[in-house]
């Protein structure tokens, strides 16, 4: 890499902050406010030897170990903390990395804008550098963030900044992952794709590890940031994998970056038909063409992920039978466990259509701003007769996605429980929350149509929802507030009856919401300035 190709990289630097500094100081801050919640509920739970010991019983099952990792040290207060982080942190970090690594790089080559960039005194390489260290600084600055917070909180000082490099050095990877993606795919959501795919995967293969307890740990980049066991045995070795990873994979997409015109990709686009279909023609068909990769990415996602989370709730049971100990806390009955973790896993899957039912709506803000809405619109066509068939086919996706989920969770549940009624039990457990994800579109919709610069702020509102909903009760929130959360509204089906009221509520705002959406896009400007 030469000077010269790297020539302006503090002008690109300085564009991406100045461009995306709100972006950069969501994540960064979001996660950290996570971290503080966590710290500040957990400090007061657990403040004696004992409360400590009994955690670190009750935590130790395979049940656990898929859902977190192999966390080290849970006996005391930095190990209880990194185990409660541990779900939040495996997809939040490369969520970050992709984020702000996507942000710099593809999105600007498909908006246009890094070819007016290099057409001044910027370097080839430039505008890639810039973006990779935006994105390293901000994982760097969670890193610290996390350690003063676990440091405010009494856990031990070295391991909270050891636990703070890992973090940071996970991410690192990712952004690795991510900046080669850019260079092998010509569009962002084909970039999405790959680098969640590999987080998945590796997610993935660090649960198998840790429930074996097996070489197999080390095969994922979630095996080396456990393996660093920040308040145990801590090892150097970890970090080594993961930083000589983070650079080969770096130094890789800057050697490939070269190895491609400014716009284009090392994978060429397939080339499309000379004619368009006769379905295209029609606002339902083009709906279906923009929405399908993303719903099929999603399903197969959730459908992994559901599969694999049902076929070890056997192992859990096995380990909690096995452990004189744990059986006694259950009473002897698994009927007591096996209900709040098929709880657990609906309660997760609610979290991955929400995701969906967010990201397929935000793309209608997309199509506004690319310009392409006005175009459509320039037809003999309102703009209702442009919403509609796009409403019609997230709704269509939503229970594709969630009956994708749901039939996988239900079917390798009852599989390894040798127990059929289960199939019925988790797929009406799933559909019941539906009227949840009618209130998270609502709200997407309603930003659309009244407010569509704010729209991305509903995924602060479903972060928010999502962390209430699954650490809520661990962290000892008050429980009205985890009942009255959006995810909690319809309750914690199928180990309780469903909340019919909280259903109500959510499905009466949801349309509510949606209803609103649709009256202000019809008489707001578009584009929206």
């Amino acid at each position: 890499m030469s000077a010269l190709s790297i020539a302006g990289v503090g002008t690109s630097l300085r564009v991406q902050w100045r461009t995306g500094w709100k972006v950069v100081l969501a994540w960064v801050l979001g996660l950290t406010a996570v971290v503080l919640l966590t710290t500040t509920s957990i400090t007061g739970l657990y403040d004696t030897p004992d409360k400590l010991r009994s955690y670190a019983e009750t935590t130790a099952g395979p049940g656990m170990r898929v859902l977190n990792g192999a966390v080290a040290g849970t006996d005391t207060l930095g190990g209880v903390l990194v185990n409660e982080l541990g779900f939040v942190v495996a997809f939040a970090i490369p969520l970050l990395a992709t984020a702000l690594t996507v942000r710099g790089t593809r999105r600007e080559e498909e908006a246009g804008r890094l070819e007016l960039l290099l057409a001044s005194r910027v370097g080839r390489q430039a505008p890639l550098v810039a973006a990779i260290g935006l994105a390293l600084a901000a994982l760097v600055g969670v890193g610290v963030l996390t350690a003063l917070a676990f440091l405010a909180a009494d856990a031990e000082p070295t391991g909270s900044f050891v636990y703070g490099a890992a973090l940071a050095c996970l991410g690192a990877v990712h952004v690795g992952v991510a900046a080669v993606a850019a260079q092998a795919f010509g569009h962002g959501r084909t970039v999405w794709a790959a680098s969640l795919a590999v987080a998945l995967v590796c997610y993935l293969v660090r649960g198998v590890g840790a429930v074996d307890g097996t070489w197999v740990l080390w095969l994922s980049p979630l095996g080396w940031y456990d393996e660093v066991a920040a308040f145990g045995e801590t090892r150097a070795l970890p970090f080594v994998l993961s930083l000589a990873t983070a650079a080969l994979l770096i130094a890789a997409a800057l050697r490939l970056s070269t190895r491609r015109d400014v716009g284009g990709s090392l994978v060429a686009p397939r080339t499309g038909p000379r004619r368009a279909s006769a379905g295209l023609v029609a606002p339902l068909g083009l709906a279906l063409r923009e929405h399908r990769t993303v719903t099929l990415g999603w399903a197969v996602l959730v459908a992994v992920l559901m599969g694999t989370y049902g076929s070890l709730m056997q192992t859990v049971i096995d380990a909690i039978t096995g452990n004189p100990d744990l059986e006694v806390w259950i009473g002897g009955d698994t009927s007591s466990i096996v209900e709040p973790m098929a709880a657990m896993f609906v309660l997760l899957l609610s979290m991955l259509i929400g995701g969906y039912v967010l990201q397929s709506l935000g793309s209608l803000r997309g199509e506004e701003t690319s310009g392409r809405l006005e175009l459509q619109l320039s037809e003999a066509r309102s703009r209702t007769a442009w919403l509609a068939p796009h409403l019609l086919v997230v709704a269509g996706g939503t229970l594709v996605v969630g009956a994708a989920g749901a039939i996988a969770l239900a079917v390798s549940t009852a599989a390894a429980l040798g127990d059929s009624s289960w199939v019925p039990t988790l797929l009406t457990a799933a559909a019941q929350h539906l009227p949840v994800m009618l209130l998270l579109g609502g709200l997407s919709l309603a930003l659309f149509g009244c407010a569509p610069r704010w729209q991305p702020a509903v995924w602060a509102v479903f972060a928010v929802a999502a962390v209430i909903g699954y650490m809520g009760p661990g962290l000892d929130l008050p429980a009205g507030l985890v009942e009255w959360a959006p995810f909690g509204l319809v309750g914690n089906v199928p180990a309780e009856a469903v909340d019919v009221t909280g259903s109500l509520v959510a499905g009466v705002g949801g349309l509510a919401l949606a209803v609103l959406g649709v009256i202000g896009f019809r008489r707001r400007d578009v584009p929206h300035r």
